[in-house]
């Protein structure tokens, strides 16, 4: 499957690149980075504009003659087509070579009706809000919530994914939407869409990060000085289904016991509220589900904030399971800053204020003394701006070989 630019020169392709991603945007800047003349800069430059890849953007200061000329890339020349699979919704979102959404829509779709049925309805929708946009479509990017095997770019024994394994998503998603199509684990995605939007681009500081996701399940993304880690298969991170001393008996949706998602994930929180609300523990989540017949977080933390006793125990067991584990990382991994995303991170200041005060009691001092502990501003956000970066990288990678 090739892209709209397969067929343009590769040392043009790389010239783009390079301004695309901002580590060169004068001539100056991409001689030193290719080891090419000024000369032969400037053809590639002429040749990419005539291509509507990019285009004059003003000067960069001058260092004592005259100010250099800047380029951009162009990122409204094509369009990226995004998928994200969750547990119980299907997002879907057209946007520019950046990430940034055209069009936008959520469609109530568990993942338990399988792959066939849900790449089917995507490729459908996206066809159809692509139509109402101009550029052409350059390729499309998937989230998935699982592991995600980096050779192929099937889920490989995704836990909560009936019928996804070894499942040929890259191949069904090429032949329906006529574009290349990458692959990769959600929370991954959502650190490389997070990573992308840091003021400096160019040295994407602090290049050390966690990037927690707590949502159903629980999952964490890697960044090594600016490098997505994703280990020896692609299963870096997975920390949904490690062990917690303590609960053995505690079933997780994997079929093993003591998994921290079984304990702290969203699910189980909302098995344990529903318990709650039954027993008449919680006023509040009793009349949440007697009015709507089900309970989700944000009525947790609507219970928190108003200070449901069973509500608030809830969230501090979980935030307290979760922190454990973070603290182990913190001190194994020493990032400079650790994102949490998600429905009770982004809306509940006590889940935060508990992991802070556990990991600063947990981890080594050393590795605490400049960390920050913040909330994702939008963990969906970031998943939208990640699905179309990894596609649009996938192309120059594959065109630049």
């Amino acid at each position: 499957m090739s892209s709209p630019i397969a067929a343009i020169d590769t040392d043009v392709l790389t010239t783009v690149n390079l301004i695309r991603t901002g580590h060169a945007i004068t001539r100056q800047q991409l001689a030193r980075s290719t080891g090419m003349g000024r000369n032969t800069i400037s053809a590639l430059i002429n040749t990419a504009i005539a291509a509507g890849l990019i285009a004059p953007n003003g000067s960069a200061p001058s260092t004592g003659g005259r100010a250099p000329a800047t380029w951009r890339f162009r990122q409204e020349s094509g369009l990226v087509l995004t998928v994200g699979v969750h547990t119980s919704t299907l997002r879907l979102a057209v946007t520019d070579l950046a990430g940034h959404p055209l069009e936008h829509r959520t469609l109530n779709w568990p993942i338990t009706r399988g792959p066939e049925a849900t790449l089917a309805r995507a490729a459908a929708e996206l066809q159809e809000m692509a139509r109402g946009h101009e550029p052409p479509a350059w390729a499309a990017g998937v989230s998935l919530p699982g592991p995600i095997d980096q050779d192929t770019g099937r889920p490989s024994s995704p836990p909560i994914m009936p019928g996804w394994d070894n499942y040929d998503v890259v191949g069904a998603l090429e032949a329906a939407l006529n574009v290349p199509v990458s692959t990769g684990n959600d929370v991954n995605i959502m650190l490389l869409g997070y990573a992308s939007a840091l003021p400096d681009q160019a040295s994407r500081e602090p290049g050390n990060i966690l990037y927690l996701q707590v949502g159903t399940g629980i999952g964490v993304g890697i960044m090594s000085n600016g490098h997505l880690h994703l280990g020896a298969a692609g299963a870096a991170g997975d920390i949904g289904h490690v062990q917690v001393s303590g609960v053995d008996s505690v079933i997780c949706r994997c079929g093993r016991t003591g998994c921290l998602e079984a304990v702290a994930g969203g699910w189980a929180l909302l098995r344990d509220a529903r318990r709650a609300a039954v027993e008449g523990l919680s006023p509040h989540l009793k009349e949440c589900l007697d009015q709507r017949g089900e309970l989700t977080i944000e009525d947790i933390v609507v219970g928190v904030n108003a200070g449901d006793t069973e509500c608030v125990t809830l969230m501090v067991r979980s935030a307290t399971a979760v922190g454990d584990a973070l603290a182990m990382l913190v001190s194994f991994f020493n990032p400079g800053r650790v994102v949490l995303a998600g429905p009770m991170p982004q809306g509940c200041p006590m889940f935060l204020d508990v992991i802070r005060r556990i990991v600063d009691e947990r981890a080594l001092s050393l590795a605490t003394t400049d960390l920050e502990i913040l909330p994702a501003a939008s963990g969906l956000d970031d998943e939208l701006r990640g699905c179309a970066l990894l596609a649009v990288d996938s192309v120059f990678t594959a065109a630049t070989a």
